[in-house]
């Protein structure tokens, strides 16, 4: 990265100078916000095959059963589990239908914030696209290129942003790996 060229660009070309230190800002913008969204989602990281083996395995047994549903109750494994774990204990003596329903929901609530999140931050790049694509008609794209504000990085971007969602449908997969078996915990899951 050549920052002189940067520095020369924003005093070099007026208006568009000020459009490069604001493309310059939303970008740091858009990196800060994915980190704190990849902290988040590795929070809500458990050790899924543990986890879901605990529970049936505390469900399931005759023998010893209620001493691991003690320790169940204590364990901690991500927010997101934890959440579920609870609200299974808590709501054990309803029906099955509305602990499913109770179950999806709570599923929902906890990946939401993670959504709108990302989905922020999508919006975030193409109002930088968009910006960036302004400024090209305007100075060109071969000055911009080696500079904190190369149009290039929002490609890293975007590629890590998609690991990211890949990463949400996984988290949601795995969490409703866990309600399955809260609700019907099966030996041969």
């Amino acid at each position: 990265m050549d920052l002189g060229k940067f520095l020369e660009l924003a005093r070099g070309y007026g208006w568009q100078g000020t459009a490069l230190w604001a493309v310059l800002l939303a970008q740091a913008l858009l990196w800060v916000g994915l980190v704190r969204l990849h902290l988040t989602l590795s929070r809500e990281e458990a050790p899924w095959e543990e986890a879901v083996g605990k529970i049936r395995s505390a469900l399931l047994r005759k023998l010893n059963g209620a001493e691991e549903i003690e320790e169940l109750k204590v364990h901690r494994y991500a927010p997101s589990v934890d959440r579920l774990i609870a609200l299974h204990f808590s709501e054990e003596k309803s029906d099955l239908m509305t602990r499913f329903l109770l179950f999806r929901w709570k599923v929902k609530e906890c990946l939401r914030p993670h959504w709108i999140q990302w989905g922020h931050l999508i919006i975030g790049y193409g109002g930088v696209v968009w910006f960036l694509y302004g400024l090209r008609l305007d100075i060109g794209t071969e000055v911009l290129k080696r500079t904190p504000v190369d149009p290039r990085l929002l490609w890293v971007w975007l590629g890590y942003a998609m690991v990211l969602a890949w990463k949400l449908v996984r988290l949601q997969g795995n969490l409703e790996r866990v309600q399955r078996s809260l609700l019907m915990p099966r030996r041969d899951e």
